[in-house]
């Protein structure tokens, strides 16, 4: 009985130490195989990984895995970037202030005061040309983008300088490149005149004066004033351009 007894506690001993055994071989074994899993990885993706590893490279390869991944949207912030550097060498142009609206045409010695007509009767614009010259209500505002039409009278010659009658009398004598400097709302723009066909010519009493770059968004002007001095006939219309 003894021994029958000592021979069952010798069978379960053995039976926990053989399940102790499989139980630490397993273990082992499933280390192993993870161990050569993530070396297997490492060894196939060691390009990238070792990329990433490198804290100098990894945010770059971070940035270009993502920027591959949307194409468009990278392209879209390429012109949107382009746009805003236009627009801000735009905004960044040289600006030269100035205290009083006026124009200034150095080559025939003129310099009188730019102002608004109270409204569009004959009337109203006959006393705004008494006070000088007078930009033509619905164009550009001097300096800005588009046409800007100034109106001036003119006179024959000997008529005393009185109300700015003779302001633009001799305008006719403007030849290309000659400058007409205008202060408008604190900002000195200077136009050159041009030989274009356009450039000076004589118009209808009433015609239209259509830009000479029309779409393009030029600053362009026109010095307008009755033809010939002191004639109500027709007008003559200089222009000037910055270049």
């Amino acid at each position: 009985m003894v021994l029958k007894l000592g021979f069952l506690w010798y069978n379960k001993k053995m039976e926990e130490k053989k399940q102790k055994f499989f139980t630490e071989r397993d273990k082992t074994l499933f280390k192993l195989f993870l161990l050569v899993f993530f070396a297997s990885v490492l060894v196939i993706n060691w390009k990238d990984v070792s990329g990433f590893l490198n804290l100098r490279t990894a945010p770059y390869l971070i940035g270009q895995k993502i920027s591959n991944l949307l194409p468009e949207r990278r392209e879209a912030s390429e012109e949107d970037f382009i746009d805003e550097e236009d627009e801000k060498e735009e905004e960044t142009a040289p600006v030269i202030y100035c205290e009083e609206d006026r124009i200034t045409i150095p080559a025939i010695d003129i310099t009188a005061p730019v102002v608004e007509t109270g409204g569009t009767t004959e009337e109203e614009y006959r006393e705004s040309l008494d006070r000088g010259v007078t930009h033509f209500p619905g164009s550009s505002y001097p300096g800005e983008k588009g046409l800007s039409v100034l109106l001036g009278h003119s006179a024959p010659p000997g008529w005393p300088k009185i109300k700015h009658d003779w302001v633009f009398t001799n305008i006719n004598d403007l030849e290309e490149g000659d400058e007409i400097e205008v202060c408008y709302n604190n900002r000195l723009t200077t136009y050159y005149v041009t030989d274009d066909e356009e450039g000076k010519r004589i118009y209808e009493v009433g015609e239209d004066v259509p830009p000479l770059y029309p779409g393009e968004e030029k600053k362009e002007v026109v010095l307008m004033s009755c033809w010939p001095p002191g004639s109500r006939d027709s007008r003559i219309g200089v222009r000037g351009i910055v270049e």
